[in-house]
């Protein structure tokens, strides 16, 4: 009986050959890797909406549920700050201590209320900051850009608050630099050689190109829905024809071929007797289309990783993106009953100055020093 299951195609030995040849082998193996790098993406299409909505029901609420606290210490820390209840350095602490937690608050959580606790412990106000922030954000990348890759910054207009969109500018901006590199690049001439080696590639990607419209052909010829009497038949065989045009338009003999055997139009013994031409063409398709998977699973994987904060060059599957998510709300979780716990502790102004005791100003570096430190990476 015909299975369109991927693992029916492959090619065994029969009892002519006791052994694939290489180009058998071959065709196995990327199968193979095929029907794992599919069944890996089916996996991470099935657990996005699992993950979106654990995200949305379980984590973003104790997300919001932690800022209210976090607004609560601030508030409570500035009334302590307000009374003059403290030190200078338990002040310059204090209000360090402010201001990180504004920060975050302010733009991640839009507590724009605490904009007015935020400015009394700053020289500078909140709004004003943020914008020299980005400025100085802009000018670092501006440099960047002129120093690594020749581009005038002052064709390049970039939003900070939009990393995104600005990486993508980017990314076009230093491709459309590539191509006109390789324009003005002086052509030398071709030698024998090299039109010989393209007139074989040429050649070569007509017959793949043939292989997969000849099984397409076949199976147009098996399945044309129009001359088809029966009702059901008719549906099916047009919901068939759907999926031959769209694996057609995708260069997808995997799925062209799995069709085949779907409709019985081939069998084992079709598979096992592919000649050797024919077989090292399919080779090629399949090793192109393995290759694009491999591309779309990355894609996936970066930008999961990119959105969930994890580390770019550690590999992720579903499985690890879920227990992340689970890690972070138990640390989160147990990040509240710290914080309530603190908030019920600082009440007493005697607990804030004794743990004050045990908390360091940061060293911050000028600005002048900064991009000194940055300029002598550049060079």
């Amino acid at each position: 009986m015909a299975t369109s299951s991927s693992q029916s195609l492959r090619i065994s030995t029969s009892k002519q050959a006791a052994r694939l040849t290489p180009a058998q082998k071959k065709f196995n193996t990327l199968i193979g890797r095929i029907n794992r790098q599919r069944k890996r993406l089916a996996e991470w299409q099935e657990i996005m909406p699992i993950y979106q909505e654990e995200v949305l029901t379980t984590f973003q609420p104790l997300r919001d549920n932690y800022a209210c606290f976090q607004a609560q210490m601030v508030e409570l820390l500035d009334s302590h700050w307000v009374n003059n209840r403290f030190s200078q350095l338990q002040k310059e602490k204090v209000s360090n201590i402010i201001k990180d937690i504004c920060i975050e608050l302010i733009n991640d959580h839009g507590r724009e209320d605490l904009k007015p606790i935020a400015n009394r412990h700053s020289d500078i106000d909140f709004d004003d900051q943020q914008e020299q922030m980005k400025s100085m954000g802009g000018d670092v990348l501006r440099a960047m850009l002129e120093a690594e890759f020749g581009i005038d910054p002052g064709h390049v207009e970039l939003d900070m608050d939009d990393p995104y969109g600005t990486a993508e500018k980017l990314g076009s901006i230093l491709e459309e630099q590539q191509r006109k590199a390789e324009e003005q690049r002086p052509r030398r001439k071709k030698t024998a050689r090299q039109l010989a080696r393209e007139q074989r590639e040429k050649e070569e990607e007509s017959k793949i190109s043939q292989s997969i419209r000849a099984v397409y052909r076949q199976l147009v010829g098996a399945l044309h829905p129009d001359r088809e009497t029966d009702p059901e038949e008719h549906q099916r065989k047009t919901d068939l024809m759907q999926k031959v045009t769209v694996a057609y338009k995708n260069r997808n003999l995997l799925q062209l071929l799995e069709l085949q055997l779907t409709v019985e139009q081939i069998d084992q013994n079709a598979i096992d007797t592919i000649n050797e031409d024919r077989l090292n063409h399919f080779n090629k398709i399949l090793q192109r289309q393995s290759l694009e998977l491999k591309q779309e699973i990355e894609e996936v994987e970066l930008h999961r990783k990119a959105a969930g904060g994890l580390d770019p060059f550690e590999s992720l599957t579903p499985k690890k993106l879920i227990a992340a998510l689970r890690k972070d709300k138990k640390q989160l979780e147990l990040e509240i009953f710290g914080i309530q716990r603190d908030l019920r502790l600082f009440k007493d102004i005697r607990t804030v100055k004794h743990w004050l005791k045990t908390y360091e100003l940061p060293v911050e570096l000028p600005d002048e020093l900064f991009f000194g430190l940055f300029e002598d990476d550049l060079r």
